[in-house]
């Protein structure tokens, strides 16, 4: 599994409850016996609302499955780092560990973590003679020599940068359904957090670039064109956990505030476009056994619409987002929205419910069922009322 999947596994993956998530992935397949064994611990918080405390191990022990007599394999952290720290929401932590292999250790190995949870790493462990060296040996720590790598490879400390600033921004899914004929669709979204976290500047770690897509493709047409997309960059500040609110400690106040672009990438006729500023608070309200309400209004103006200048008759100047469910089972979220005029509406209802059971292997991600009523589903169709659609998929981030 190249690195590229691995990071891209990892944003898929964070949403839900606060739980800490282990992955352990060596740097190269093929190790030299009595050399260098290098690896990457991966810690990640998978939901979307709640920092994590994670205790970092000081060291990694793995044992060769089936091996009885076979040493332990110890490794230790590459980099001095506080054994305490704090996964932020939708985030993970990037920990590299190094250590010696015995040297009669040889085949295909099964290492298991002792310390942590998660899964097992497989490795090769060739004779030395037969094995080329994973990285020049160094004293301690090890260290990659980055001077010889090509200029267009990104160093170490810019991919961990890059990946870990990286979160789920509004739901991603995968829906299909059949009224008026097949037909599927999708969104992808992702927010760029961008300062790192601890600057000197607390207000500069709450800024964020976003990007979201939402798709809708006619599967059941020959060819199966994409009807249409919304293609909505944003720019914004956020920040989940502003303060509680007075008369219920446990309740979370957040708060958002940017700027969006939203269009359809046609031109002619169908050309869809507008800019909007917006501010959206958000108030929780949790309950016993995790149960919870959310009220998020999303409160715009538009900035630019000369493509479509009536596009307050029938968008109005705002959503209501109502969530209510359980953290880590079934949810009901509501999405309306009411243009200025009498008739205008929409409704959309998603029901989602955790695919991480037992009896389904700890599947990833959620079932999703969706249902829309009213005008402009897509940008394209913002002044017609569509038919009614119930579509039912897979929700990887809610």
């Amino acid at each position: 599994m190249t690195r590229a999947c691995i990071y891209l596994l990892l944003v898929l993956l964070c949403a839900g409850t606060a739980r800490a998530e282990f992955l352990l992935v060596a740097d190269q397949r093929t190790v030299a016996a009595g050399g260098v064994l290098n690896v990457t611990l991966f810690v990640t918080n998978d939901s979307a609302e709640q920092s994590l405390a994670v205790e970092v191990p000081a060291r990694l022990t793995l044992r060769a499955r089936g091996l009885a007599d076979a040493l332990d394999i110890v490794l230790t952290p590459v980099e001095a780092r506080a054994t305490q720290v704090s996964v932020p929401p939708g985030g993970f932590l990037r920990v590299r560990y190094s250590g010696p292999l015995p040297p009669g250790l040889t085949g295909n190995l099964v290492l298991d973590p002792q310390e942590i949870g998660g899964s097992s790493l497989g490795v090769a462990a060739a004779p030395a003679e037969m094995a080329k060296p994973i990285v020049e040996q160094e004293s301690a720590p090890v260290r990659r020599n980055t001077a010889a790598l090509p200029a267009n490879v990104p160093s170490e400390r810019d991919s961990e940068r890059f990946t870990s600033a990286y979160s789920p921004y509004e739901p991603n899914y995968f829906i299909a359904g059949s009224n008026g004929g097949g037909n599927a669709k999708f969104q992808v979204s992702l927010k760029f957090r961008l300062f790192k976290e601890n600057t000197t500047t607390p207000f500069l770690e709450k800024l964020y670039l976003a990007y979201s897509q939402t798709s809708l493709w006619a599967i059941g047409k020959s060819s199966a064109p994409f009807y249409d997309s919304s293609y909505r960059p944003s720019f914004f500040f956020l920040d989940d956990e502003v303060s509680q609110w007075p008369f219920r400690q446990s309740s979370q106040l957040g708060f958002q505030a940017g700027v969006e672009h939203e269009s359809n990438g046609k031109d002619g006729t169908d050309s869809r476009s507008m800019n909007i500023a917006f501010v959206r608070p958000t108030l929780t309200f949790p309950f016993r056994d995790k149960y919870f309400v959310s009220v998020s209004p999303k409160i715009y103006s538009y900035l630019e619409k000369s493509d479509n200048p009536d596009m307050p008759y029938y968008r109005g100047y705002g959503d209501l987002l109502i969530k209510v469910g359980k953290k880590d089972g079934l949810q009901l979220a509501t999405t309306l929205r009411k243009g200025t005029d009498q008739g205008p509406y929409s409704v959309q209802l998603d029901l989602s419910l955790p695919l991480n059971t037992e009896k389904l292997g700890n599947f990833g991600g959620y079932l999703h069922l969706q249902y829309f009523n009213g005008y402009g589903e897509s940008l394209l169709d913002y002044n017609r009322r569509v038919q009614p659609q119930i579509r039912l998929g897979l929700m990887i981030t809610r």
